[in-house]
This record gives structure tokens, sequence and C-alpha cells, in this order.
């Protein structure tokens, strides 16, 4: 490794030409890769400095430039390295080295033995800067002086208490909310002088408050501090107009990091007046909790360029998913769908029938939330795919499905259930011309409600009695009930057509599934999480879903039994009320059944029973158990 003579020059002063005079000469050996560390090591050990107690200065004149150039980090020892290098004569760069006993900086972010050297004219390099433009910098005559100020002595935290002359602050945007805070903690109130890039500063009677940029740099020192005030009492107490938006927001923030806490602005009015002893606007507290929440998750528009990587992430952190996004010509955000693997491929274990829904987003942007569900083996809510629509037309909704129809395809006994959203009639008929469309059955009785108040009392048990019923003889008997009650009501239901809504008449076994209410569950859990920007928004969705099907499988995992609970409680009822019915058997397969004076024929090789429940549960209703016990 290469080493180069280094000339010394100590104990002297500075002159006002900027003339190193009246010094002691020493010279010692430095290593072309050495750090600064190693410098300053090398030149205590030649000098006895003792760095415990004594820091130095370690400068160096360079022609054209009336400043010295002061060499305080790796950065500056290269840039000196590299000039010795160039002319290697002993006598030239010489460094001049002042020693210092080592001095603080009061306030109360600095450490006791921390030092602080400040030079007015100050030049600050970062450690990656190129050698070369340091060097141009230096022949450029511009006045390069030295910041050396650790890290931990710079006060970055605006929750800063105490302030006085003296003080380095990271930035002025800190500087100043640092001041707000404090005049309303001291009750009283200022009017800036002077405010600009480079100087803060105001006064009012003897209290006055000075800080500028150090060098035009980012930091910001306070320069002047007297607090002691001559005004009378009454320039004190008047509206507290520091209490600013930007002040509060900083104030709050931590209290919505999570989405799900309802922190209203009448709550923001109440801890203002608790934590600071001021009255503030309901609009003011409203306009704090934006800028909060803005700062936290970005503005709103920056969250849908986020969505691009975002999805582009998902892709790849799940294979085999169908993630698309939609954009208009002039590139701007439409649809998105989300698939993941998972779904796709549970959806193959669970019975075809799909529950869609949709719910409004509240964010600055709204949109429409859509979503496909549906039930698993276990009873549980199994999702299918979720997005985002720009608005409910028909050209979404049918892209939306278009994209279910590629991710699943069309399964045999399928069908689409929704409440009776025209758009989602219309886009289903589009892209599954032939695929049952059944309505929500609690979703009609609201049409019906709303259409015939008088009779809805009434007929409410009726109706869903009659959704559910599992004969044509139980159907019929029931809706000669509401002929008697209402006969507009029959004809309404008539005309929406018994296949959407009544069990019995669905070309495709629906199942337990006559209504909405598990897209219902999925917009209720989401309630808080609506109000965030899309990107936030869909990322807690996946989280959701996710931890959702994480539960179900740790359930199927640690139970016993076949079935879920659900089912398995099913079971055990019919299993019960079987228990006083007598079985006379026909054949091997076909048995009769009496159950309270009835008699019921059931099948266990077609799996099928008179009352219907049988075949349409698929599970063994009570005349089913009955025959069951008798065999074995």
């Amino acid at each position: 490794m290469a080493s180069l003579t280094v000339l010394l020059r100590h104990s002297g002063k500075w002159n006002d030409k900027g003339n190193y005079i009246d010094f002691s000469i020493e010279g010692i050996l430095i290593k072309e890769y050495a750090s600064f560390n190693d410098l300053v090591g090398s030149i205590s050990n030649q000098l006895g400095i003792d760095l415990s107690t004594n820091t130095i200065k370690i400068q160096y004149n360079v022609e054209g430039n009336h400043t010295p150039m002061e060499i305080h980090n790796d950065m500056g020892y290269r840039v000196y390295v590299k000039l010795k290098k160039e002319n290697r004569e002993f006598g030239m760069y010489p460094l001049c080295i002042t020693t210092m006993e080592k001095e603080l900086i009061s306030g109360d972010s600095l450490n006791q033995g921390d030092i602080v050297q400040i030079d007015e004219a100050v030049q600050m390099y970062d450690s990656d800067t190129d050698d070369t433009l340091a060097i141009e910098l230096a022949n450029s005559g511009e006045a390069i002086g030295v910041f050396e100020l650790q890290k931990d002595l710079i006060i970055s935290k605006t929750n800063q208490k105490e302030v006085m002359a003296g003080q380095v602050y990271k930035d002025k945007a800190t500087l100043k909310e640092v001041m707000e805070n404090y005049v309303i903690a001291q009750r009283f109130q200022f009017r800036v002088d002077r405010s600009n890039a480079v100087r803060y500063q105001f006064e009012d009677c003897d209290w006055r408050f000075k800080a500028s940029s150090i060098n035009k740099s980012e930091l910001f020192k306070v320069r002047e501090f007297n607090d002691n005030h001559t005004c009378p009492l009454k320039d004190k107490v008047y509206e507290q107009r520091h209490a600013s938006s930007s002040l509060i927001s900083g104030i709050i923030r931590t209290k919505l990091t999570n989405h799900k806490r309802k922190y209203t602005p009448r709550d923001i009015i109440d801890d203002v007046k608790s934590d600071l002893g001021v009255d503030v606007s309901y609009m003011l507290a409203w306009r704090a909790k934006e800028k909060a929440m803005n700062f936290l998750r970005d503005e709103p528009a920056d969250s849908y360029k986020k969505l691009p990587g975002y999805l582009y992430t998902m892709d790849k952190t799940y294979p085999g998913s169908h993630i698309r996004m939609e954009k208009s010509s002039k590139n701007e955000f439409m649809y998105v769908y989300i698939s993941l693997y998972a779904f796709i491929r549970g959806f193959d274990h669970c019975r075809p029938i799909v529950i869609v829904d949709r719910s409004h987003l509240k964010s600055y942007y709204t949109g429409t939330f859509v979503y496909a569900s549906t039930l698993d083996g276990a009873g549980h809510i199994f999702p299918l795919a979720y997005g985002v629509i720009d608005s409910e037309n028909d050209a979404a909704w049918t892209w939306f499905f278009e994209q279910f129809k590629i991710a699943y395809g069309v399964r045999g006994n399928m069908c689409i259930v929704s409440d009776r959203n025209e758009n989602i009639i219309k886009s289903v008929s589009r892209v599954y011309p032939y695929l049952p469309h059944c309505a929500c059955i609690w979703h009609l009785w609201n049409n019906v409600y709303k259409k015939f108040k008088k009779s809805h009392a009434k007929l409410s048990e009726i109706y869903f009695s009659m959704a559910k019923a599992y004969t044509q003889t139980e159907f019929d008997s029931l809706m000669e009930k509401v002929e008697k009650v209402n006969i507009r009501v029959k004809e309404y239901l008539e005309l929406a057509g018994y296949e959407k809504w009544a069990r019995l008449y669905v070309p495709v076994n629906r199942g337990w599934t006559m209504t909405s209410n598990i897209a219902e569950s999925i917009n209720a859990a989401l309630v808080s999480e609506r109000e965030l920007p899309i990107y936030d928004f869909l990322e807690e969705v996946r989280k959701m879903f996710g931890r959702w099907n994480c539960s179900n499988l740790k359930e199927a995992t640690q139970t016993y039994k076949t079935l879920g609970k659900k089912y398995q409680e099913m079971l055990e009822l019919n299993d019960t009320m079987c228990t006083r019915m007598t079985v006379v058997p026909s054949t091997e397969y076909l048995h009769i059944v009496n159950d309270g004076g009835r008699n019921y024929t059931v099948c266990l090789l077609e799996r099928k029973c008179v009352c219907g429940r049988f075949q349409i549960d698929e599970l063994p209703c009570p005349h089913a158990w009955a025959v069951l016990k008798s065999n074995f």
C-alpha cells in the first residue's frame, strides 16, 4: 500500500488573511487507502494530543482559495490524498493542526462529551460525493468550511420542549413545529417578521427569536432567543391562531395509525382542548385529520400510482392467480380484479353457488368494491374474487364477470346469487347466458315491503317459509295464504319468477344459500377499511381474507369430526327427531317411514326422501336417519 509524506504545522494560529502563522513543524506518513480516523490517530500520536479531552481541526490551503479547506470525514481525506498524489513534494499542501478543548452545544438533545464544531461558512459533503466534484468545488474559490456535528446532536423530533440559542434543527419545518408547540404551551402568540428558505425570525415586545440556515443548507440554527415578555397580559390572552391544522395533524397522527379506530373531528377538538388548552373549530379539526391521514397514507392520487407495482408483486407472490387492471384511453384507472390461486383451487371443493355483491368506497375518489364468494364444506365464507370498479354500470359489471369466467370457467349446477340490481342482472345474462341467476330472498322481500306495506306483517313469515319450502304441497299451501291476504303480492312474486327465489323451483340445487348474507358479512367487516385509499384498502382486503382462510384451516385440522360444526349439529338434530319413527322396508334400498301418522318413502340408493330434505340438504333427513338406524 502506497504511503505519502505530509508536512504538519501545529501550535500556530490563523491570521485575517487566511494564513497559518507562528507554527511548529512535524512530518508524518499517511496511507493512500486509510480513513479519516486513521489520519486523526496518526496526527495525535505524532503530536502527543490526548483525544479524550481535546479535539483537533485539520486544515490546509489550496491555491486560489483564501478559505482553508478542512478534513472532517473520509471523503475529505480522499480529496486531500488525490491532491497530494498529484504533487508529492513534501512541502506542498501542509496540514495545519489546531487543538481545541471539547465543547458542547447546550440543549436537551445533547449528550455529555459530544463534540460540536461549527464554522459559519459551511459546505457539507456527503460521504458518497464524487472526488472530482469535490476538487472542482475546492478550486472554484467557493468558501468551504466544516460542519462537524454528530447526528444525535441535531434535533429532529417535534416534541422538543425547551428552546434556546445554539440549538440546531434538521430543517425549518421541524423548528417551526417546535416553536408552534412552544408558544401554545407558554400561552402567548407571535407574528412572524421574516420567514424564507434561509431565515425564520419574529419578535414581540422584548421577546425575540431568530434562526437561520447554516450556509444555506437544510439545517437551521437558533441564533438568538430572548424569552422575556414585557407586553401586558391582555395582549397574551386571545385566540390561539398558532394551533394550525398542520400542528394539530402532527399531534394526532399516532391516534390514526390504526384505521379501525373511530377518531372524529369532535374527538380531536376535545383532545386539543385537553392537551393544549386551545379551542379549535370543527372545520380546523377536520382539516387536521385529513392532513394526518395523507401523511400516514400518502395523497389519494399517489395510492393509484402504486397499483401497478402492487398487482405485479401480488402476481409474483401468488403464481397461478388471475389479477387484472383496466385503464381508460387516457391512462386513467377504471377497474381492478383479483382472484388468488388459493381461491381458484378451493372453489373446486365448494358447492358452485356464487354470491355477488358490492359496496361503495368512502375514500376521496370513491369507487365501488365488488366481490364474489361462496360457502366452503364447513359452512364458512370462502372468497372467490374481489376488485374495484370506477362506478356501477353495465360495462364495469360485464368486465368483472368476464374476468371471473376466465378464472373459474363454468361448472355443472352452477348459479349466481345477488340482489335485484339491474346492472348485475344484465351483465350475468351477457357473460353467463345459460346460467341460473337467483335473487337474494331478503332483498326481494324488502321490495315487497316497500310496495305493499299494509300486508308486510302478515306475510313476512309465510314468504320466507315458502321460499325455503321442500315440497310442492307445502309451497302451494303457503301461496294460498298469501293470496288470501293480498293477491297483488302473489302476482308480484309470480312476475319476479318462482325460479329466482323459491328453492323448490331453482333448476340447480341452491341448498341453504337463499340470501346474500355472506356477502353482507364481508361488507360489514370492511366498514372502516372502505375509507382508506385504494392501495391500502386492497391490501387490507387481502390480509382479511388470508386471516379467514388461515383460521378456517386451523379449525378443520383440529376437529375430530368429519363435518364442520354447523352441519354436525344439523345431523345430531335429525338423529334426535327420528327416535319415535317406525320403519317398514320394501326393498334393500326402499323404505317406508311412519312419522306421526304420515308415511314418507326413503330411497337410500338415490339419496332421496319425499320430504325433500335428503336430496336438497344433501344430509340424511330424520326419515333417512330412521332407516339407517334400523339397518345397523
